[in-house]
């Protein structure tokens, strides 16, 4: 009895636990389908038509119009600066001073110079005679050794080449003994590989008639294949190996050792020994005739224009501590040009150097910024439509825009496929600062009743089509369109649009064809 009434309780809990859940169930199904039937909140425009310039742009820096680094005048420490950053200069305005120590030893230095050539043109003074009849007498000594290396050459020359002759032909010989001693070996080689040849095939095509019966193993075959394999290879080789040696084949040893002896043979009929004589007799004449010259120069006096270029030197070092002198007064840095100063590199205490060195620094950059240059890279193929006085349109990225620049420079060499374009950029007020990073605009063309709608209706963009809703009714509908070019924040829709068609800007992602929307009021 207790048990029907525990089982009576246990099913009503039961049932009164699945009425719960149907009963939520059906609040969730009634929520959802209450959430399905509230309409989306949409605002909506319509496409326009508009006429736009089309650009392309460019990467780019200004870059001064002019940019000159100073130098010191002379090498020494900056003991005065007599302008400042941004300070704004004319040309021949002094700048700093330098300490002329260095200018006093180029001075000192100069000064020794002049010393050493007044010292060396007193020596030439002195001993130039004497080493011009110094080489008179090596002329003579020159020439002796020449008419006694023609003597012996006369005596012995014939001799040595007839040797030479006997020794290629040996040589000949020989070769060609060696190369009919290695003819024999590749036949006999040759005739033994064939042997062996003939024997391992034979013990192949056995073995392999015995493996097909299941009386030999898989590694008795292999091997006997092998060896096979390997007699047929070392046959190949013996075979080539003998077909150099066939008759009418050439062979290097030989052709040198004949081409060596044809020469020989040459120089034997056409007695060469006569072509060494004649060059011993060739020396003796240079010798003789060097001897003429060393006499000419005894004879006039050539030591006098030796004398005469060493009072050159003394001259050209006079002129040179003139010079030094010079720049010694010449200690004041001046501005070669109107403009402003962009970068001091030295101040008061810091060691001055002359351009030339090596390791020099400019004291100041001056920069004439009136009028800045644009500089961009443009690809081979769009730089055909650029020419000289084109204008174009540079912008900044700190919201300067559209300053109309005149292209005066299109580099005649192409690097990387690019090519290197400048534009003047006048600069007013000097808002504009040479290093900064432009943008360069340059038309590209023109297009006129252009259907436009914002960029943000169309979705889904790939290989030139979109998608959009449009409203319906009350309800989104979902179109398929083609797409153009993207002019700033608009697209170009190629495809009609029924005027008025109300084209839905936001909320997309909420919406699915059918969808039921609403239009926000302004």
């Amino acid at each position: 009895m207790i048990n029907k009434r525990i089982l009576k309780s246990s099913i009503a809990r039961h049932l009164k636990t699945q009425r719960l859940w149907l009963f939520v169930i059906c609040c969730f199904i009634t929520n959802i389908t209450v959430a399905q039937n509230t309409p989306v909140t949409v605002s909506t425009t319509t496409a326009r038509r508009g006429t736009f310039v089309s650009t392309k742009d460019y990467t780019g820096h200004l870059h001064p119009n002019a940019e000159v680094n100073i130098f010191a005048n002379v090498s020494g420490k900056i003991v005065s600066l007599d302008a400042k950053v941004g300070q704004s200069v004319v040309k021949g305005d002094v700048l700093a001073q330098s300490d002329p120590k260095e200018a006093t030893l180029a001075v000192i230095r100069a000064e020794s110079a002049l010393s050493s050539a007044q010292s060396q043109l007193t020596t030439t003074e002195a001993s130039a005679q004497a080493r011009v009849e110094s080489q008179l007498a090596n002329a003579q000594e020159t020439l002796m050794a020449a008419q006694a290396k023609l003597v012996e050459t006369k005596s012995l020359a014939e001799m040595r080449i007839r040797n030479q002759l006997t020794q290629a032909e040996t040589t000949y010989q020989s070769a060609i003994a060696s190369i009919e001693r290695s003819k024999i070996n590749a036949q006999q080689s040759l005739e033994r590989a064939k042997t062996e040849l003939d024997k391992n095939q034979l013990d192949y095509e056995r073995t392999k008639a015995l493996h097909e019966k299941q009386h030999v193993s898989d590694s008795n075959l292999e091997a006997a294949e092998r060896s096979f394999k390997v007699s047929q290879t070392r046959y190949q080789e013996a075979v080539v190996t003998a077909e150099q040696f066939q008759d009418g084949m050439t062979h290097p040893s030989v052709e040198k050792a004949k081409a060596e002896l044809a020469v020989a043979q040459k120089i034997v009929e056409s007695r060469g020994w006569e072509r060494e004589i004649a060059s011993a007799e060739s020396d003796v004449n240079q010798a003789q005739a060097n001897l003429t010259t060393a006499q000419k120069l005894v004879e006039a006096k050539s030591w006098e224009r030796e004398i005469e270029i060493a009072k050159a030197a003394v001259r050209q070092a006079t002129e040179q501590l003139k010079l030094a002198q010079e720049q010694l007064n010449d200690a004041t840095i001046k501005s070669p040009i109107d403009g402003v100063i962009a970068t001091q590199h030295l101040s008061i205490g810091d060691y001055a150097q002359l351009i030339s060195s090596s390791i020099a620094k400019p004291v100041f950059t001056v920069v004439a910024v009136d009028t800045l240059k644009a500089e961009w890279n443009m690809p081979v193929g769009d730089v055909a439509r650029m020419n000289n006085g084109d204008l174009v349109l540079i912008s900044t990225n700190s919201g300067i825009r559209n300053i109309v620049g005149t292209v005066t420079f299109i580099s005649p060499t192409v690097r990387d496929n690019t090519v290197l374009v400048h534009a003047t950029v006048p600069n007013l007020k000097n808002s504009l600062k040479p290093g900064t990073a432009v943008t360069v605009s340059i038309k590209t063309g023109e297009r006129k009743n252009v259907q436009l709608l914002p960029l943000r209706s169309v979705l889904n963009i790939q290989n030139g089509s979109g998608t959009i809703f449009v409203v319906e009714g009350n309800v989104a509908r979902a179109k398929q369109v083609n797409v153009g070019g993207v002019y700033g924040g608009e697209i170009e829709v190629t495809s009609q649009l029924v005027r008025g068609t109300q084209v839905i800007v936001d909320n997309q992602h909420r919406l699915q064809d059918g969808t039921s929307v609403s239009i926000a009021k302004d």
